[in-house]
């Protein structure tokens, strides 16, 4: 039996096999536990090294698209190896956006102030309620292959933009990108090819990022084969909570009522001598900045100088500048949700938004994991340790 020393962060999968069953170090949060074995990607912790079926991801940031970046996540295949199937893909996701009339009339029926995500949740949901019959089986087969969640998921979020800022209701305009779609819904114009770039850039870099609390609750919920609108809303849950994708509203509450520079420098000292929690740092797999940083801080740079919102940038570099000097010594470092709010911010979100815009990226890492692992996927069936009180006597 082999053992790995998961905790350090230091064992390459890619290079040594090994034999099941293994032993590992385990930590809280089962952290060290190695659940699944996947194809679909890699994560060093020790390095920083992020790759999508092989591809580096900053070979994929450099031209994103992420229509192409779902379709290699799910099938393996890229572009120029699947053309044909790509053309498929993004043909089927987005023939996929036009709502039931019921589930546009649920959206409609909430109150606009109703948090986004909770309105996305209910969605899924009516949405499962349409797409599955009583005839389907219960695992939804037939829906992880045909995929139509992703592109649903997007609709979804777009009509929620929509009714939250007292705007009717539309459908995407026919043929368009996913992101064309949702930008479109959320400022209610045609979007500047600068801003569909952005948002490509977003969800590629948020498309997976092994097995985070969403993705597991996700396979947790597949492994009882349940169907995938199950699957969705237990992984939307998780990715609410302000732990993981909840943190990029918590981003902009934070930062956006700062007016300068000097005030972020002062109000990082005031926050971290209080112990207060500043969001967009930490982060339980790396050991060092998320890579996903650098490409993220150059986009942000340059969209707020185009915007004329420089001054934002200057204030979160500031924040990023003194929480580090603090934070990094005690192992403490920046993670994709810090410049990840600021860019959906300036594409036009307001802070309830953003985890809602995050969940369309993470669809396609969700149903590649997922749809990976039901050939042979078992239940989730982890152990507890007993701590309480001895035997008593009634």
């Amino acid at each position: 039996m082999s053992k790995l020393q998961t905790l350090s962060g230091a064992f390459d999968w890619r290079a040594e096999a090994i034999d099941w069953p293994v032993t590992t170090d385990v930590g809280p949060g089962l952290a060290g536990v190695v659940a699944a074995e996947t194809r679909v990607m890699w994560l060093d912790p020790s390095s920083g090294e992020l790759a999508y079926r092989g591809v580096p991801i900053d070979a994929l940031a450099s031209s994103p698209d992420f229509e192409a970046t779902a379709h290699l996540l799910i099938t393996g295949r890229g572009p120029e190896e699947d053309p044909g199937g790509l053309a498929n893909f993004r043909h089927q996701v987005r023939s996929s956006r036009l709502l039931p009339p019921d589930v546009v009339d649920l959206v409609r029926s909430l109150d606009p102030a109703t948090h986004p995500t909770r309105i996305l949740r209910a969605g899924v949901s009516a949405l499962g309620c349409h797409e599955l019959s009583v005839d389907d089986d219960l695992s939804g087969s037939r829906q992880w292959r045909e995929l139509r969640i992703v592109g649903q998921v997007a609709s979804l979020v777009g009509e929620i933009c929509r009714h939250r800022n007292g705007l009717g209701s539309r459908a995407p305009e026919e043929g368009c990108s996913l992101s064309e779609g949702v930008l479109a819904a959320l400022n209610d114009r045609r979007p500047e090819p600068d801003e569909i770039r952005a948002l490509d850039l977003l969800w590629v870099l948020y498309a997976a990022h092994g097995l985070d609390a969403p993705t597991f609750t996700s396979m947790v919920v597949a492994s009882c084969l349940a169907d995938p609108y199950y699957n969705i809303v237990a992984g939307l849950s998780a990715l609410r909570g302000p732990k993981t994708g909840g943190a990029s509203e918590s981003v902009l509450d934070q930062l956006l009522p700062l007016d300068n520079p000097g005030a972020a420098e002062a109000w990082v000292r005031k926050a971290i001598d209080s112990g207060e929690t500043i969001a967009g740092f930490g982060h339980r797999a790396y050991h060092m900045p998320d890579p996903r940083v650098v490409i993220l801080r150059k986009e942000v740079a340059a969209m707020a100088r185009s915007r004329g919102r420089s001054e934002l940038f200057e204030i979160a570099r500031t924040v990023e500048s003194a929480v580090t000097r603090e934070l990094a010594p005690k192992g403490v470092f920046i993670n994709v949700n810090f410049y990840g709010a600021l860019l959906f911010h300036l594409l036009g979100a307001k802070p309830p938004l953003a985890p809602c815009l995050i969940a369309v990226g993470r669809m396609a890492g969700m149903a590649a994991l997922v749809s990976e692992a039901l050939d042979n996927i078992r239940l989730y069936r982890p152990l507890s340790r007993y701590v309480g009180v001895g035997d008593r006597t009634p």
